[in-house]
This record gives structure tokens, sequence and C-alpha cells, in this order.
């Protein structure tokens, strides 16, 4: 299991391409849900509405809708995000590294359940159960989520309902060159779906630290 720091501040369904996906490439299902997702995004509104199946990103393989785009080095990928509806307490949705669409794939993420509890996951090798750690939360709301890869470190701050973001916890996902990165929803329900909608997504390259190269 990689530690987790907490700081003192506290094979895929066929991809969607060729469409406009923002600063995404491609949208689809990992891990075969029985209903199928869907991601639409509005241009001129800058909105994704995402909707995904799935029993779970959980254990040893996932299911979901993706929406991603490959990127090698540090960057840092910023949404805010709310969910449509009622649903299971433990759907989640939020931001993941990934570094393939393989169900088992090695990911990290940082999600926030529908009850509102944020949770960081990170799956460190293929076929490895899944890690996680849960944040203390006081209920669901509309949440801002900010996650920045540095190296094998991935850095999370989050907000709520307006709020200044604050880092909240570090942990470390070893992941080759390139990576996928972009935005994910899992309805924790075989047999349901669910929506959640996206926006001020932005996902910034950045640079490496001086004297080394990516």
């Amino acid at each position: 299991m990689r530690p987790l720091l907490l700081t003192c501040l506290l094979a895929a369904s066929a991809f969607a391409q060729g469409e406009n996906l923002g600063p995404f490439t491609n949208s689809g299902d990992v891990g075969n849900p029985a209903k199928k997702g869907s991601t639409v995004f509005d241009a001129l509104t800058g909105q994704f509405r995402i909707t995904g199946s799935g029993a779970n990103i959980w254990a040893k393989e996932d299911q979901f809708q993706y929406v991603w785009k490959e990127i090698s080095g540090n960057f840092a990928v910023t949404a805010t995000m709310q969910f449509l509806g009622q649903g299971a307490d433990h759907r989640k949705a939020g931001i993941m590294l990934r570094q393939s669409l393989d169900a088992d794939s090695a990911y990290g993420d940082i999600v926030i359940h529908g009850n509102g509890m944020p949770g960081i996951q990170w799956r460190s090798n293929k076929g490895e159960n899944t890690n996680a750690f849960d944040l203390p939360f006081d209920g669901p709301g509309k949440f801002t989520l900010k996650l920045v890869r540095n190296g094998v470190g991935l850095s999370v701050s989050i907000a709520k309902d307006g709020a200044p973001l604050k880092d909240v916890a570090r942990t470390e996902v070893t992941l080759r060159n390139p990576i996928l990165v972009g935005l994910a929803v899992c309805a924790h329900q075989a047999d349901a779906s669910l929506t959640v909608v996206f926006s001020d997504v932005s996902v910034e390259q950045l640079a490496p630290p001086a004297g080394k190269k990516q």
C-alpha cells in the first residue's frame, strides 16, 4: 500500500472521438457496465453533463463513464461538480488519473460520494485492490476539486459551495507517461444511472522542476 500523507491542513467499450469535449478528447464506459453511459459537453457554457452506471470504482476492477485525454508530465486538473437527482449514498464522481482503459488499471482519483463524503482512491498496480482514504464531511453540496500530479505525488484540494480551495491530502501513485486524465461518474448500482454536471473544468500542464526534463 502506498503511504497517504495528510497535510497539516488536514477494456473499455466504444469511445466517442471527434466531437467537442472541451479540454478532453474521448469519452465512454470503462469496465463494460450493464447500462451504457454518456457524456455531453456544452461549448457555450463549458459544462459537462455526464451520465454513468457501473457497480463501483473499487476492489480489483472498475465500471464507470469516463471523459479523458492523454497527457504526460506534471499537471493540475480543476473541476466543479454537482449531482443531479437522487441515488445511492456511495455513488461517486470526480477527477481520475488512469494508466489505461483496462478495468483493473492502476489509477488515482479524488471523488465525492452521493452523501457528500470526499474520498481519495488509488490502485498502485494493475490487478491489485483499491486503497482509499475518506475525508470528513458535513453533507451534500456543490464541490470544487483540484488534483495536482507532481512526479509520483498527487495533491488534492477541495472546496464546497463556493468556499476557497483548501489543501487536504497527498498520496503517491506511480503511473508511467503518458497517462489518462479526466472526469469519472459511477452510479454504484449496476442497474442504475447517475448524472453529474461538471463546470469550470481545466487541465493545466505544469513545468518540470528546474534542471529536470519530462
